[in-house]
């Protein structure tokens, strides 16, 4: 795998923890199905908002790697969006089946 991939995917995999923890608390109040919706929306923002504000020196790591802030946020969002969409599709299908 490319750097510029593996460094992509752990910036995706280190806004995760923030996003499901958002995640969990609105499916608490709204069902599964909220999840899937808060999930690449106000979760994702949420943890990008996180990294702005307490974690900004890591964009200088990724951007010594060759990955602009841009790239970060924008194949987290697209990475975010498919997990979410995936997830739904398969809740979907075991709803069908049982």
């Amino acid at each position: 795998m490319d750097k510029k991939w593996t460094n992509v995917f752990e910036f995706f995999k280190s806004t995760l923890l923030i996003n499901l923890a958002v995640c969990l608390i609105s499916m608490l109040f709204g069902g599964v199905d909220s999840f899937f919706f808060i999930f690449p929306s106000f979760g994702f923002m949420i943890s990008v908002l996180y990294k702005e504000l307490y974690r900004k020196n890591d964009y200088l790591f990724y951007s010594n790697n060759g990955v602009s802030k841009i790239q970060l946020l924008g194949y987290s969002y697209v990475f975010t969006l498919s997990l979410s969409i995936l997830g739904f599709v398969l809740i979907l299908i075991l709803k069908e089946l049982f």
